[in-house]
């Protein structure tokens, strides 16, 4: 594909933001904890220079002051606002996709800032090319106080197919990310069985043949912060994403990829899991994850204490 058929038309696309016609989007918001950056969010959505667009929000059973900040929103703009139990981001995720009237759908976490025309320049490439069901694009990353970061999210743009997406991972970031209302629906919406919706989205659409684009343009900023879900390791939500794709030939290279330490880090917690790790999982035999996690094994936990002490010391001298 050419550059100028990944890139977005900018005049165009200020054009189809004014039209009365323009397609209908529909925004879907989860909050969970997120008192600090909740108001934030929220208004980078009702901010989007693109107008034809419904916002729905789900409070997912925070029990910190997320609800009342959100129902004083809600007061003044008149969004649509679900206050319920938590039901995980994904369950939430479905909920809006049930309840969306728009053609396109766009999901953002309560802790993350669209950019202002994010909206409309995703419906403009949509609208141009009929063929693409799901794209996405970059994020720049901003602290807890919505500072932003040096560094930034270098995308691997392009189509992407199923065979890539298991080789090299996830370049399709939820933060950014708009559908097909009617293409996910025929998918049955996003996968419960795993955490990780935007990777396991990417994987159902282009193992169903539909097509995926990622474009060299930023859409989002990303806030990073203590509590951030991926800001720890996601090793089991990662194998449980794999295994829904087990009988794809590509398999061993998505947990050669994806797991790469993870049997050393298990060794030190569970020997009984690693061995099963290691027995059932075509994982990579190197010696920085498999060489070390046997030593872990293998070894009397008084000895790797003793190692791990002198380490410390020839690290500080």
């Amino acid at each position: 594909m050419g550059g100028d058929e990944m890139a977005v038309d900018r005049a165009a696309a200020d054009n189809l933001a004014k039209d009365a016609a323009a397609p209908l989007v529909t925004a879907v918001l989860v909050c969970w904890n997120h008192e600090r950056f909740v108001r934030q969010a929220v208004l980078s959505a009702l901010g989007q220079s693109y107008r034809n667009m419904e916002l729905i929000v789900f409070e997912n059973g925070s029990t910190d002051a997320s609800r009342s900040e959100l129902e004083g929103l809600q007061r003044q703009h008149g969004f649509t606002l679900i206050c319920q139990d938590n039901v995980g981001v994904v369950g939430a995720m479905n909920q809006g996709l049930a309840m969306a009237r728009g053609k396109y759908l766009t999901p953002l976490a309560t802790d993350d800032v669209w950019l202002e025309d994010k909206i409309q320049r995703q419906v403009h490439y949509l609208e141009t090319h009929p063929d693409v069901h799901m794209l996405a694009g970059g994020m720049q990353f901003i602290d807890a106080n919505g500072q932003i970061l040096e560094r930034g999210l270098k995308v691997r743009s392009g189509d992407k197919s199923f065979s890539e997406l298991m080789r090299n991972g996830c370049s399709v970031y939820g933060p950014t990310v708009m559908l097909r209302v009617e293409t996910l629906r025929r998918l049955n919406g996003f996968d419960t069985r795993t955490k990780i919706e935007d990777y396991a989205t990417a994987l159902h659409l282009t193992r169903a043949g539909y097509r995926v684009v990622v474009l060299d343009e930023i859409f989002t900023q990303y806030r990073r912060h203590e509590n951030n879900w991926t800001s720890k390791p996601i090793w089991k939500e990662r194998l449980e994403l794999g295994h829904i794709f087990r009988s794809a030939p590509e398999y061993g290279q998505y947990i050669r990829h994806n797991m790469k330490g993870y049997f050393r880090e298990l060794s030190g917690k569970s020997k009984m899991a690693a061995l099963r790790l290691l027995i059932n999982e075509p994982i990579e035999w190197s010696w920085n994850d498999v060489g070390i996690g046997l030593i872990k094994l293998i070894a009397p936990v008084a000895l790797l204490r003793v190692f791990t002490r002198i380490r410390g010391i020839r690290h500080v001298e």
